[in-house]
């Protein structure tokens, strides 16, 4: 389930800093591989919304099977797609397609006929069932107290078809359900403020794509880290420096401080160091540095951000091999 109420996201490790040591939160942007990548060197993509006809039969409109929720995912997909680099030249074209015959070859071949593109990346059908809920969550002298959400389960049904084999690449489905939330002594304003059930099917829609879109190409995340500030004044600057993304600069200072007598304060700036490493790219340094401030001075968040790094590293190979095959 996807909480989207939080703006930024703390990790458990950043969480587990202790009060008495100042530090600062940043955010980067991380390329991240896809999960199973498709070939896009010397092709031209399009995305086919599949639309196709909803009777409610005279039912009040719940917006579970709506095919412009296809539309959405299409342009979900497009715009996850063109942030990465290597299409970023690319408008990736939308088309909307009238089919009941989205799991054929022959329908995906009539597609290729009508146009020049030859990967076809297909929505073919998204169900979206969105609701509101309201708990009373308890009672004190102050009156009720009341928690409201906004939700949307959705499952959404993707393929990838290459007009020059005739095969489809890749097809996958995905579930999920989005959740927007408030804990309130009004209920009716915490309502208003929540998506309604019509834009929480559409917000739905539109993950669904940009996540179908992660599983094809690289796609950029972005995370929060944060670093250290002990109480000296050159690492005030450093923190300036950093939040500013002159990470150079900062890295200057800390690895002045890295050799600190106070132990504590030289392992928290060895800390820093690892993170200006993983923004420059370099994780096996990174780790080392990490080591090097294990060895000053017990930092507990020092494991929790080594299984961070470690994880990076491991992507690093296939990461690369996937902007290769791009």
């Amino acid at each position: 389930m996807k909480r989207l109420t939080t703006i930024f996201v703390l990790l458990l490790w950043a969480v587990a800093a202790t009060a008495a040591d100042d530090y600062r939160v940043v955010s980067l942007q991380v390329l991240k591989p896809a999960r199973q990548p498709v070939e896009f060197t010397g092709r031209t993509p399009a995305i086919y919304a599949m639309l196709y006809v909803t009777d409610t039969n005279g039912e009040r409109h719940t917006f579970r099977n709506d095919s412009l929720h296809t539309v959405e995912a299409a342009i979900g997909i497009k715009e996850t797609l063109e942030e990465f680099e290597a299409l970023a030249d690319y408008d990736v074209p939308v088309y909307n397609f009238y089919a009941f015959c989205a799991d054929t070859t022959a329908c995906a071949d009539h597609i290729e006929v009508i146009t020049d593109n030859d990967l076809l990346i297909l929505v073919k059908n998204i169900t979206v069932t969105p609701f509101q809920q309201v708990e009373r969550r308890y009672t004190d002298s102050y009156g009720d107290y009341f928690y409201a959400g906004s939700y949307a389960v959705y499952t959404a049904a993707f393929a990838v078809y290459d007009t020059i084999t005739h095969t489809y690449s890749h097809t996958e489905t995905l579930s999920d359900t989005l959740m927007w939330d408030k804990n309130t002594l009004n209920t009716e304003q915490a309502l208003a403020e929540l998506p309604s059930t019509a834009e929480a099917a559409q917000f739905a829609a539109a993950e669904a794509g940009k996540l179908y879109a992660r599983r094809l190409a690289p796609y950029w995340l972005t995370v929060q880290r944060f670093f250290f500030v002990p109480s000296y004044k050159d690492l005030q600057q450093a923190a300036t420096h950093a939040e500013n993304s002159e990470w150079n600069e900062a890295m200057k200072i800390w690895e002045q401080y890295a050799g600190h007598n106070n132990r504590k304060t030289a392992a928290q700036s060895a800390f820093n160091m690892a993170l200006a490493c993983e923004v420059n790219g370099d994780y096996e340094l990174a780790l080392e540095w990490l080591q090097y401030a294990e060895k000053l001075y017990p930092v507990k968040e020092i494991a929790g951000y080594r299984t961070i790094l470690q994880r990076r590293l491991n992507e690093s190979a296939n990461l690369e091999k996937q902007l290769q095959d791009l």
